[in-house]
């Protein structure tokens, strides 16, 4: 548990002088007053659309910061809705200087700690944390200004390889006591294994050119690249991040603090689960593992062939887009999840779902046939195979999703956003891990989430407001109408087949229904990627 407290706490910066610590280069100071209410009126307008989303609470604080960090008085903006749309008009004139990537700069920097941003002395306790929250306004604010979603992700991939490469120049000038003091031996392999890697990047030169101090921007694309360079030159170098409480804040939003996701197994046996770790893919073998950002996790819900399909799903899925986040994949009771989905080709196979089948198949709505009272003794024949599979999985999902809102609350994975993405009973662990965060009052940690094939029921409306007031970004139901065999099992425990799996939730406009054309349950593995792809997760 000593692990854990760690990294809730605040950390403390060990070596502190009197001498004024150098933030991160901002680049307020370079805009006009005209340029800066342009700015608020464009961030106030998001603001205010997001207050549905994000609660009035938070939209009004983070106001209250935009206005602070733009150096301007509430007095000053009191126009600000009347002219939104010339300051919009503004910041996308192409007549003068382009300052987008810098709006989005700053605001990322303000939204990983607003004591960044300023000039006085950096407190001797400061924390860094990359709220969901912030991230959505940051996504509403890049649509706002006319960016596209890939020139954030530029920004934060360039801020987030400059912090990398600068903990580990500094972490090389760490006497022994700071080095124990700030990491233990799980922190210290997580960064050690990545130190050769950095020296062979040295030489990697792309269009944003040399940052400074060894340090290059390794990934960036679209609008960012040619503009990134000379706005982030203060962040290598700078005496925060090289300092020992930098570093320490910098592994706390990465999540290498104890080795992070992947370090986290097998330190306890879990309430009622057997096996319960993570796994990191889509890590290029030549190049460091520059840590993003933001994450995401995923998990399968049943293995129909082996342990591996806990990871390749995932891997075809996300192989062209995976570099804007850093994917994990929940291994949890694989031995359960293989005999369910035994049991899942043994009920298929049988040749009593045959006359199911045929029966279903004469029917104008699925979920008309098993809401019957009684339903045809040769399905009631199969419940055998399927039923008590389907409910220790079932029961292992809901207490895999109670350590892994305890994983998420203690911010093992980072002080940054995390997406969860799972298929049918992958989507119960999600949804317990909603549950008990929303209890717990947790906000902020989650932001898209993504349901395929999910075995929850639609009529639960309190349940899924509350798992909804979790997340910050996208809520996604991928279900199939035709989904017979997620309708049957059920069914057996049910008098009715109301599932977010077989229909739309209609609790609420934030969640986004999109019917997939699947040819059975028991091909969400292998439709993933084409789900993924169609859903464009941001």
């Amino acid at each position: 548990m000593e692990r854990c407290f760690l990294v809730q706490s605040t950390f403390v910066f060990i070596e502190m002088t009197n001498k004024k610590e150098s933030t991160l280069q901002t680049a307020v100071d370079n805009w006009n007053h005209e340029q800066r209410r342009a700015i608020a009126s464009a961030s106030y307008r998001v603001l205010k659309q997001s207050i549905p989303l994000m609660g009035k609470t938070w939209c009004q604080s983070w106001w209250d910061k935009v206005v602070g960090y733009l150096r301007l008085t509430h007095e000053e903006l009191a126009d600000k809705e009347a002219i939104y749309p010339q300051a919009i008009q503004l910041l996308m004139s192409k007549d003068d200087r382009d300052i987008r990537i810098e709006i989005l700069l700053d605001m990322l920097i303000l939204s990983l700690s607003p004591a960044l941003t300023t000039d006085e002395p950096i407190s001797k306790d400061i924390t860094m944390l990359y709220d969901a929250r912030s991230r959505r306004f940051l996504v509403r604010l890049t649509e706002t200004l006319g960016l596209g979603f890939n020139d954030l992700c530029a920004v934060e991939r360039s801020v987030a390889q400059q912090m990398y490469y600068t903990m580990l120049e500094s972490k090389e000038n760490l006497t022994s006591d700071e080095s124990n003091d700030l990491m233990d031996s799980s922190t210290k392999t997580a960064m050690d294994k990545s130190t050769s890697k950095h020296s062979a990047l040295k030489w990697l030169a792309t269009g944003a050119g040399v940052i400074g101090g060894g340090a290059l921007i390794a990934i960036t694309g679209g609008l960012a690249a040619p503009l990134l360079a000379p706005l982030l030159v203060g962040i290598t170098g700078a005496g925060f991040f090289a300092s020992a409480g930098g570093i320490a804040l910098m592994t706390s939003v990465f999540g290498l603090t104890g080795g992070g996701l992947t370090g986290w197994k097998m330190h306890r046996r879990m309430k009622g689960i057997d096996e319960f770790e993570f796994k990191q893919i889509l890590q290029h073998p030549d190049l460091p593992p520059v840590p993003s950002l933001n994450c995401t996790i995923c998990i399968s819900g049943f293995l129909l062939e082996n342990k591996d399909e806990t990871t390749t799903p995932w891997e075809h899925a996300f192989e062209k887009s995976g570099n804007n986040t850093d994917i994990f994949c929940l291994q949890y009771d694989t031995k359960e999840l293989l005999k369910l989905g035994y049991s899942f080709r043994r009920f298929i196979k049988d040749s009593a779902i045959s006359y199911a089948g045929l029966e279903i198949a004469k029917t104008t709505v699925l979920q008309a046939f098993f809401a019957a009272v009684a339903l045809p003794v040769t399905i009631l024949k199969m419940a055998d195979v399927i039923d008590n599979p389907w409910q220790i999985v079932v029961d292992r999902s809901k207490k895999a999703g109670i350590v892994l809102a305890d994983v998420l609350e203690q911010r093992i994975q980072g002080n940054r956003p995390c997406n969860l993405v799972g298929y049918s009973c992958g989507c119960l662990v999600i949804w317990y891990c909603l549950l008990e965060l929303f209890e717990r009052e947790c906000m902020g940690l989650i932001d898209n989430v993504v349901f395929m094939g999910a075995p929850i029921s639609t009529e639960e409306v309190d349940e899924w407001k509350d798992v909804l007031h979790t997340v910050s970004g996208r809520f996604i139901n991928c279900y199939a109408s035709t989904d017979w065999v997620l309708a049957y099992v059920y069914r057996l425990h049910s008098l009715t087949v109301n599932v977010a799996g077989l229909e739309a939730v209609t609790v609420s406009d934030r969640i986004e229904n999109i019917p997939v054309d699947i040819d059975g349950h028991t091909k969400y593995p292998q439709s993933v990627m084409d789900i993924m792809s169609e859903i464009n997760l941001k």
